[in-house]
């Protein structure tokens, strides 16, 4: 008599973030629960509840982000982000719906945009670069003694520019 298959699983530990070399894809069928961090370009049609780190990203008409963006180079929205953008270049399209602070050094707004937050032009090129403490997220806080941008996604409450 035949035994059943039965494959031999292991348990996945849910990890607080991913990592990446390279251009990526991530399609509309896939949430990321955590940060993920690329060197390379990112497009996103899917969902990242967490920040993310990379070279470029272009979030699609599907894509949504719910945490801190950091592209050394340019960022593209298309579709929903919930946090702070700091990208060299930044593109809100018309589809694009962004609630958060920009920190840019180009911007550009498409007609149609809805947009919720300040908009910051920045010299320090280091708001640009991946953090290297815990930042904070929403309803989060984190205390690092050691780390001058454990602020990165802390959004300024001056009262103005």
């Amino acid at each position: 008599m035949a035994t059943p298959f039965a494959p031999n699983y292991s348990p996945v530990t849910p990890s607080r973030s991913v990592h990446s070399t390279g251009d990526s894809n991530i399609s509309n069928d896939l949430t990321i629960i955590g940060d993920v961090t690329s060197t390379g370009s990112v497009t996103l049609d899917g969902v990242i509840e967490g920040n993310i780190y990379c070279t470029s990203l272009i979030v699609t008409s599907n894509g949504r982000v719910n945490g801190g963006i950091i592209a050394n180079q340019e960022v593209t929205v298309q579709g929903k982000v919930n946090g702070t953008i700091r990208g060299r270049r930044v593109m809100l399209q018309s589809s694009a719906k962004v609630e958060g602070d920009i920190f840019h050094q180009g911007i550009g707004i498409e007609m149609g945009t809805r947009y919720d937050g300040t908009l910051r032009w920045t010299e320090d090129e280091r708001s640009f670069d991946e953090p290297s403490a815990p930042v904070k997220t929403q309803g989060e806080a984190v205390l690092d003694l050691n780390a001058s941008n454990s602020d990165v996604f802390a959004s300024s409450n001056d009262g103005g520019y």
